[in-house]
């Protein structure tokens, strides 16, 4: 089986380098709806039987436009849900984007998984603990499905699926908005195939 993993397309909160992980009404720009678009005409020759997404408006958003032009179903997924920034959410000022900076450093590092912005923020580990069992989930269905997600997501969780990507591959190729990773599942687990157009060896 194939799982594609993207990222949702520009919206509104990335223009504005607002924290939006919640649901918040930032949506899509007309950059990102063209991206979206974009990928559905990418995707046509794959046989992807369904579509999971983030409730998160973007990657909600971006679902509905790749499921219409593929004809295939969507579900929203928590699991795929960006880390919550707790009191930081709908903020955009310095004090909150050096917050975010400073959790995204130490669970990159790994100097503490356990960090969160206070009060009810989410840590690395809780993040963990939602995405691992859902791609399990998935494992054992066996069919080939899209996950719409988020850059962060992405970023942290992708090295702890894929068997041949690291922590350091993900952080030196940082995936724009609707670039796709493929991964495709063999003897050795589930093996990232393609990066965002580039080929990557076993």
């Amino acid at each position: 089986m194939k799982i594609f993993f993207t990222r949702h397309g520009e919206s509104e909160a990335n223009i504005l380098r607002i924290i939006s992980n919640r649901d918040l009404p930032h949506h899509l720009t007309e950059k990102g709806i063209t991206q979206a678009q974009m990928l559905a005409e990418t995707l046509r020759k794959c046989s992807i039987m369904k579509i999971y997404c983030s409730p998160i408006p973007r990657a909600r958003q971006t679902a509905e436009i790749i499921a219409l032009e593929l004809g295939v179903p969507s579900q929203v997924e928590d699991a795929l849900r960006e880390f919550d920034c707790g009191e930081m959410e709908g903020r955009g000022d310095p004090e909150a984007l050096a917050a975010h900076r400073a959790v995204m450093e130490a669970w990159l590092t790994k100097q503490n998984t356990l960090a969160r912005i206070p009060p009810d923020g989410e840590s690395y580990e809780d993040m963990k603990g939602r995405f691992l069992p859902f791609i399990q989930q998935l494992l054992g269905k066996g069919e080939d499905v899209l996950l719409i997600t988020h850059g962060a997501l992405l970023l942290n969780m992708l090295p702890l699926v894929l068997t041949n990507i690291d922590d350091a591959f993900c952080q030196s190729h940082l995936l724009g908005n609707c670039e796709l990773v493929v991964a495709e599942t063999n003897t050795s687990g589930l093996v990232c195939k393609n990066w965002a157009g580039k080929k990557i060896s076993l």
